[in-house]
């Protein structure tokens, strides 16, 4: 018993310096714990990315202003076998009206001296150059009574295809006469301001 009594006072002792040599070490002199602003470090990546596409300059010259309006229709319905539903049919009225700008582009004119006070003008292809004043409006809408078997019509396909390159490509092909008389006035016009006894003749791209 005095010898397990000698071992537990041994044990209580070595515990007890311990406390008192921790409690005796200064503050200053225990380990700072490190901040936790400084190990954790948060870091940002970033880039941006601008494409800059190169401008062709264009002198555009508008010749002719038309002035469009009209109604535009569709109408669709449903089969089954081949064989039209009654009543399936969706039917849409779109009124529309813009200004149609066509002309041709000036940088690509040529002008070329053939004798003394003779030129030839070179004329590129007519254009399309642009829309203005657009304006789209249901004018009214049709549906039969099982009309919901048929898939709404698409307006912005309608639009789309009243301003589509096709539909701008009809416009210059049904005013291609209008077009070379006020190409020709409007240059002949030029030209007399400088020489007003100058013979000019016109050469057209579409005409080669």
């Amino acid at each position: 018993m005095r010898k397990a009594s000698i071992g537990i006072l041994s044990v209580l002792v070595v515990a007890l310096a311990g406390v008192v040599v921790w409690l005796g070490v200064p503050r200053w002199s225990l380990p700072a714990l490190p901040d936790v602003t400084e190990v954790v470090v948060i870091e940002t990546e970033s880039s941006s990315v601008q494409i800059i596409e190169a401008v062709r300059r264009t002198e555009e010259i508008a010749l002719v202003s038309l002035a469009i309006q009209g109604i535009d229709e569709r109408s669709e319905h449903s089969t089954i076998l081949g064989v039209r539903v009654p009543g399936s049919e969706r039917a849409l009225y779109l009124q529309y009206s813009f200004t149609a700008k066509l002309g041709i582009d000036g940088g690509e004119v040529e002008i070329e001296e053939l004798d003394e006070g003779s030129y030839r003008i070179s004329i590129p292809e007519f254009v399309f150059i642009g829309h203005d004043d657009i304006e789209f409006k249901l004018a009214t809408e049709q549906n039969g009574v099982l009309s919901f078997v048929t898939p709404e019509i698409d307006v912005l396909d309608m639009t789309n295809r009243i301003l589509d390159d096709s539909a701008q490509q009809a416009h210059l092909d049904d005013n291609a006469v209008l077009l070379r008389e006020q190409v020709e006035a409007f240059y002949r016009g030029i030209v007399a301001a400088i020489d007003p006894e100058a013979e000019v003749e016109f050469a057209y791209a579409t005409d080669r």
